[in-house]
């Protein structure tokens, strides 16, 4: 696999960074994962919009235009010969002897592309997931796509452990904020689609507004507000989104069994729309 780090393309096995790099020890860095599907890049102008704005939060800017940061990625796809597949974007605030704070430091920062291939082929009905709720104990800038993902990466590794495909994260008020790697929505007894609003607490993830525009062009009512357990216990459909699951279906929540277990028709209306929109 050839990848590009630190403006050099390279073979996987030689992409090396410094130890002294700041992403490596202290998750100074920010990211995005961005899907490849059949000569098209998904929701591309988004994340890198995001990618600028994550930079900007934690006070640094990428001297690469987007045009640049696309060229890399398209040579790093025909390369290696990638037909469905993602590109993993990173950028350190760069490399310095080791200090908490980065004031007066001459750093340059560090862009690495990694390319990804799989075998998704893209279904348009898929089985629905079991998810579980725990006590989000993140930083409270969880709206920034920082590298800083080790209580992600706990409960995550918790759920499939236990036989559940994602873990959602529950405010002090036990509202849901969203997943470990997605947004979580669900559909209401009244046919009301609901997800949580852009409050500061949630990634504003780049397939949650794809899915936003796809439900209101279906003529989907939408709501963006706090979801509560109650909320989940009486909805008819739930499910959750992001650039690598685009729309999965959820079927149970703890021990909460959604629509008796059965997928339902406006998850798949919208993966399908989905889908359907990034042919």
């Amino acid at each position: 696999m050839l990848s590009y780090v630190n403006n050099k393309f390279c073979s996987l096995h030689n992409a090396k960074i410094s130890v002294n790099d700041r992403g490596y020890q202290f998750g100074d860095s920010v990211y995005e994962v961005i899907f490849y599907k059949d000569g098209k890049f998904l929701d591309l102008e988004g994340h890198l919009k995001r990618l600028r704005k994550s930079m900007s939060r934690i006070d640094f800017e990428l001297n690469f235009s987007d045009s640049a940061i696309i060229t890399i990625m398209r040579r790093l796809i025909i390369e290696n010969n990638i037909k469905h597949g993602s590109i993993y974007i990173q950028v350190s605030r760069g490399e310095y002897s080791r200090d908490h704070s980065y004031f007066n430091m001459p750093l340059k920062p560090i862009l690495v592309i990694l390319p990804k291939k799989i075998k998704e082929d893209f279904k348009i009905v898929i089985p629905g997931i079991k998810v579980y709720t725990t006590f989000d104990t993140r930083w409270n800038n969880p709206d920034i796509k920082t590298t800083q993902l080790l209580p992600n990466v706990l409960a995550k590794t918790k759920a499939i452990k236990n036989g559940f495909g994602e873990a959602l994260f529950l405010d002090k008020k036990s509202y849901v904020t969203e997943g470990s790697s997605s947004n979580f929505w669900i559909l209401n007894e009244n046919n009301i689609l609901i997800t949580r609003s852009l409050d500061g607490k949630i990634l504003a993830g780049i397939t949650r507004d794809s899915i936003l525009n796809c439900a209101k062009n279906k003529n989907i009512v939408v709501k963006e507000k706090k979801i509560s357990l109650d909320d989940i216990k009486d909805c008819k459909e739930a499910f959750i989104t992001s650039a690598s699951s685009f729309v999965t279906p959820v079927i149970q929540v703890d021990k909460m069994i959604i629509n008796d277990g059965k997928v339902g028709k406006f998850s798949n209306l919208l993966r399908k729309t989905y889908l359907e929109m990034n042919d």
